[in-house]
């Protein structure tokens, strides 16, 4: 019983925690993909027209 206890104040919350951390990276990752996108697509927009 004093196992499980442990595991739910420690387990649960470090569970949440690096759920959370994981969220926040994927967040980074895709923002900055799409920032590099942004500037491609303005890049190949310039050269049409120029």
């Amino acid at each position: 019983m004093q196992s499980l206890t442990r595991f739910s104040i420690i387990g649960i919350p470090a569970t949440i925690g690096i759920g959370i951390a994981w969220v926040g990276n994927r967040i980074i990752k895709n923002e900055k993909g799409l920032k590099d996108r942004e500037l491609e697509l303005k890049f190949q927009l310039n050269n049409k027209f120029h």
